[in-house]
């Protein structure tokens, strides 16, 4: 064996300790083992990432999967929204609405209900994800109805299988582009989409497999399929929904129609079985308060918000909800909206940009969120994202006490330094992207 392989096997053997650390053994209330956690495996997945060759490319997916499937049968410990998923996948199975009730109104009983409702993060408000989040709720209540675990490994399987299929359908679709396949590994060994999408059991894996392979069958010039396809990826997590108008400089009219029309339909035939006279009204409500109530490791907002306190003395979160979200999303329309889009390089680098303009805008950033960039960001000259991906992470300073009390200093490193590597690269001589044999650093 050649020294180098000798280094990959030490550096995957290294990882494969900190995720089942992560997984099995981790306390998120200890800031600096996370960090400590995220560091090591950061630094194992660059090195790994810097010396892989083309050839070696399946023997790398293979890795990425084994790492996913080391944390199959843990429970999530960065987050508690497991409660809620596993809450409104029980509601399902006995026939009841999860956009009916406040969970606290709930009078039937069923299995671990005492248990769910007090690790639920949010009792006080209407469930707010959408259908087909609910269908695999619902598979993970239907298959584990008395056990806790038994759903969340349920739903990790659907999870693992939908990231299986994004870690063997990206490289294709960088293909089909004259792209480096070799940059899917940017996105197959992150730490954070391994550990938050798969450990923590964010549904994001499933809302970018399907997002993932509605761009596909679209280059492939499969429209009626592809429009499906992001109709389900939006049916998973909404966010694919504001991504529609970058079309609009790639195809006629006749085209926008059939693909415009077989997503927006399809994605409204999924909302059929959850629709009654309640839901819009309740659904609604929730979707508000998620704009104008929280507030998580923003960046632009905070400084809003602080200009706020200095000038009137309170908080302005309920004037900004009615004006930033406004503001975002005239803003991806029109990076959407670009000339240049026609070409599919330019249009995914701008689903980039304007995912990035809503991040910026956003009052809530978890750290998850950022694996939706880190996936845009193969497609482009960019590993912002990358360093994105791993400085979220100085957000979990929170998660050491209950009151889940920021440390604006950190975030403010976390952003400065982002910005700092963004600007760096925007104003730098441009890469031509091409497939060569190197991966693309």
């Amino acid at each position: 064996m050649k020294p180098s392989d000798w280094i990959s096997i030490i550096l995957v053997f290294i990882t494969s300790i900190v995720y089942y650390y992560f997984g099995y053994e981790l306390d998120r209330t200890n800031f600096y083992e996370i960090l400590a956690g995220f560091s090591i495996a950061f630094m194992a997945y660059v090195l790994i990432l810097k010396q892989v060759k083309l050839s070696e490319l399946k023997y790398f997916q293979v890795l990425a999967i084994l790492l996913r499937l080391l944390l199959l049968f843990s429970i999530p410990s960065l987050s508690d929204d497991y409660f809620r998923f596993i809450w409104d996948g029980q509601l399902l199975v006995h026939a009841i609405n999860p956009f009916d009730y406040f969970p606290a109104d709930v009078t039937i009983e069923f299995p671990n209900k005492e248990t769910l409702l007090a690790g639920m993060n949010s009792p006080e408000y209407y469930s707010i994800y959408p259908p087909i989040a609910q269908l695999v709720y619902y598979i993970g209540a239907l298959f584990s109805s008395n056990s806790i675990l038994g759903s969340i490994v349920t739903m990790r399987s659907i999870i693992i299988l939908a990231e299986i299929g994004t870690i063997f359908i990206l490289p294709q679709l960088l293909k089909s582009l004259k792209l480096n396949p070799l940059n899917s590994l940017w996105y197959s060994l992150n730490p954070l989409v391994i550990i938050e999408l798969t450990g923590n059991l964010h549904f994001e894996a499933i809302m970018i497999f399907f997002l993932v392979t509605a761009i596909y069958l679209l280059v492939s010039n499969r429209k009626i399929a592809g429009g499906i396809a992001w109709a389900i990826s939006a049916g998973t997590k909404l966010i694919p929904l504001v991504f529609l108008p970058v079309l609009f400089r790639k195809y006629n009219l006749k085209e926008l129609i059939l693909i415009y029309g077989t997503a927006l339909i399809s994605f409204m035939l999924f909302w059929l079985p959850l629709y009654n006279g309640q839901f819009i009204s309740h659904f609604t409500e929730s979707f508000q308060l998620y704009f104008k109530s929280f507030e998580f490791n923003a960046s632009l907002y905070y400084i809003v918000r602080w200009l706020g306190f200095e000038a009137i003395g309170y908080n302005v979160i309920e004037i900004a909800g009615q004006y930033m979200p406004k503001i975002a999303l005239l803003l991806i329309v029109l990076i959407q909206l670009k000339k240049s889009n026609r070409n599919w390089l330019k249009a995914l680098e701008s689903i980039f940009f304007a995912l990035c303009i809503y991040y910026l805008f956003a009052f809530i950033v978890h750290p998850w969120y950022i694996c939706t960039l880190v996936l845009l960001g193969v497609f482009t000259r960019y590993k912002f994202a990358v360093l994105w991906s791993f400085l979220a992470v100085l957000s979990y300073w929170a998660y050491q006490t209950s009151a889940y009390q920021e440390n604006l200093y950190l975030i403010a490193i976390e952003y400065l330094v982002v910005a700092g590597l963004f600007t760096f690269e925007f104003f730098k001589k441009k890469e031509i992207l091409k497939l060569d044999t190197k991966i693309a650093v």
